[in-house]
């Protein structure tokens, strides 16, 4: 673990003067540094670690990022712990920041500000010692890391010549994971029933962020089909050419069964693809998981 940090810092700027293709310390931080990071990931089902040197030539500013893929599978957008070494190889912080490349597209020249109070925001939600930094310097001219310096909501730094040992690595990754947890759990806006413990609310969350995640969502619509599984509808029927491929996921797994901090999803067994009101009706129900017992009322009504 220990030359996650030490190989770039030590041999990034050499390597930059060199050949962008095929380079070894590009391989590396595409690939062998995320893997020894998703090594100490307790569920490396739900979360992807990728690590980049640029694209099609060297960034100022290389970096590995984890992202949980229930808030986000991209570096553009959301946000997430990642691992960015300054330009000058001087250091590199721990951050939990912010996708920026969506922000860019959307604001423009307000990128910056927008990236800053988010992360104000963002704070505000979470439980922050004195340990944890505010601002971070990439040392950079570079769009992209002055934008990366105003999305950082919290950051450890780490010189180049005080590089943690591993266990302390470790530690502060998996304390990194825990406030990114706890901030995913913070920032989804549902509504819940009065009276639910800590644990019962986080699992709530959990739930409602697997039913609207657009990856499985797609997953489970190519795997089951788009014929509403209560009560047979059938967009494409209905409306032709504009309701073809349409139908909605529904999270069957019963909210009490959720693991927090991990999950494994089965496509087949924990969705279900209604029709909109079907999806409506089942979540009225005291159990939203009893898809049979919604098959039974449509049954009872015809």
């Amino acid at each position: 673990m220990e030359k996650l940090l030490r190989e770039p810092i030590e041999n990034y700027l050499k390597q930059k003067r060199l050949s962008f293709a095929g380079n070894p310390l590009a391989d590396q931080l595409r690939h062998e540094f995320p893997q020894l990071i998703s090594q100490v990931l307790s569920d490396q089902t739900r979360y992807k670690v990728v690590g980049s040197p640029g694209k099609g030539n060297w960034t100022d500013c290389p970096w590995i990022a984890i992202f949980d893929t229930l808030v986000t599978d991209t570096a553009q957008s959301g946000y997430y712990p990642v691992f960015l070494f300054k330009a000058d190889m001087s250091g590199v912080y721990l951050s939990l920041n912010q996708g920026v490349t969506e922000v860019k597209d959307n604001y423009r020249r307000e990128a910056r500000n927008v990236l800053k109070l988010r992360a104000e925001d963002y704070r505000a939600k979470l439980d922050i010692d004195t340990n944890d930094l505010l601002e971070i310097n990439l040392s950079s001219k570079n769009s992209n890391a002055r934008l990366y310096e105003a999305g950082n909501i919290i950051a450890r730094y780490y010189p180049a010549d005080n590089l943690p040992n591993e266990t302390e690595l470790i530690g502060d990754i998996l304390h990194f994971l825990h406030l990114y947890e706890e901030l995913n759990f913070n920032d989804t806006h549902i509504n819940e029933n009065i009276g639910l413990t800590a644990i019962e609310k986080k699992q709530y969350r959990l739930h409602f962020r697997i039913e609207r995640n657009s990856r499985i969502s797609k997953k489970v619509k190519e795997c089951k089909g788009y014929i509403c599984e209560a009560c047979e509808f059938d967009f494409t029927s209905k409306y032709g050419i504009l309701g073809c491929n349409f139908i909605e996921a529904h999270h069957l797994t019963p909210i009490s069964n959720l693991g927090i901090g991990q999950y494994q999803i089965n496509i087949k067994i924990d969705f279900a693809v209604l029709c909109s009101n079907c999806h409506s009706m089942i979540h009225r129900l005291n159990d939203p998981s009893n898809i049979a017992q919604l098959r039974q009322i449509i049954k009872a009504t015809k």
